[in-house]
């Protein structure tokens, strides 16, 4: 979108673009759209809040499906793995965070490299995930609880970003597809070792996914 004749927005216009893409409410992407009329898109990459988070990370790391969407194919490639303060890409907040549903949109678009980008703690998005997951410890009587449910998801998580890490470039499944992996089916694929990876650590992350393909885990 051709910015030349477009007005610049005022710090509150990008304060309530990011809160639009934090939230995400029924009329947040209307009034995101609304914005970019206005404005253009280059915001969307541009706007920060006071920790450096952009809109995707924002709306990534709350897991909102259809900004996200909406958002991807207008952002520079370099906006899909910028940093923030904590030098977090949105990667990294919706991997923590465990939101398949918007994971599926991003990591096809992604190179190889961008899962070894590490963090301000020297964490990569998988580990960061997979350390989460494994620290959520559940009891056998927990298996089908909430608490059960919830630790399937983060395995069927790190199992999709290490499938994502094995194969490069993958192509988004259906929603129906991602509804079967929500419920618990797991990822595949070979593990490679990226530059700037942990071979240790990537073998441990391969071992963690292969029981959970052997095993059969579902919520």
């Amino acid at each position: 979108m051709s910015t030349a004749a477009l007005p610049t927005p005022s710090k509150d216009e990008l304060d309530e673009l990011l809160l639009c893409a934090r939230y995400g409410d029924d009329s947040d992407l209307d009034d995101i759209k609304a914005f970019i009329a206005k404005f253009g898109d280059k915001w969307l990459a541009e706007a920060k809040d006071d920790r450096g988070n952009t809109c995707l990370h924002l709306a990534g790391a709350n897991g909102h499906e259809a900004i996200v969407a909406y958002l991807l194919p207008l952002l520079p490639a370099t906006a899909l793995i910028a940093p923030n303060e904590a030098q977090s890409t949105p990667l990294h907040w919706m991997s923590l965070n465990y939101h398949l549903s918007v994971l599926r949109l991003l990591c096809p678009l992604l190179p190889i490299s961008a899962f070894s980008i590490p963090n301000g703690k020297g964490k990569t998005a998988v580990q960061e995930a997979e350390e989460a997951c494994e620290a959520f410890i559940v009891n056998e009587e927990e298996q089908n609880t909430p608490r059960g449910k919830e630790r399937v998801r983060r395995e069927v998580v790190v199992g999709y970003l290490l499938q994502s890490m094995g194969l490069g470039v993958k192509e988004a499944t259906t929603k129906e597809g991602a509804a079967e992996e929500e419920a618990g089916a797991e990822g595949e694929g070979d593990v490679v070792v990226a530059a700037g990876e942990n071979k240790e650590t990537l073998d441990r992350l391969a071992q963690e996914a292969e029981k959970m393909k052997i095993s059969g885990q579902a919520p």
